[in-house]
């Protein structure tokens, strides 16, 4: 298990789960989905993998990088879809949503494996002194 207590680790479960939320938007195709949302997305995923090559190629500023991009799309995922629906960015699954609940489901793990990346990397930033490693 202590695998899954590094960057690395948790970076193999955040693109498991990605792959799982974007099949799921894939399956119920983009008829529903708006353009907002549809590029929100597009520029998470780009800012993931640019975080997680960080990440792989064990990069110096991987920590702060990772920090900065899955504590932001934790965020965002969760206000994208489970908050009820507040304007362009949103796709709201449990509020008045034509989607089914297993879409609900897909986006949940996401978030977490987001939320969890963030604090891993934060607790690094802290174990740097918020300094990048030399």
């Amino acid at each position: 298990m202590a695998v899954l207590k590094t960057l690395k680790g948790v970076g193999v479960v955040f693109a498991i789960t990605w792959v799982v939320h974007s099949a799921d938007h894939i399956r119920r195709g983009t008829a529903l989905t708006s353009d907002g949302v549809l590029w929100g997305g597009t520029t998470a995923a780009v800012l993931a993998a640019i975080a997680l090559t960080l990440v792989f190629t064990n990069h110096a500023l991987a920590p702060f990088v990772s920090l900065a991009v899955f504590g932001a799309l934790a965020v965002g995922v969760s206000a994208t879809h489970y908050a009820p629906a507040w304007g362009y960015l949103s796709e709201p699954l449990l509020f008045d949503s034509q989607a089914d609940r297993w879409a609900a489901a897909a986006a949940l793990p996401e978030i977490l494996a987001a939320a969890w990346l963030a604090w891993i990397s934060f607790g690094l930033v802290r174990a740097q002194q918020f300094r990048v490693a030399a």
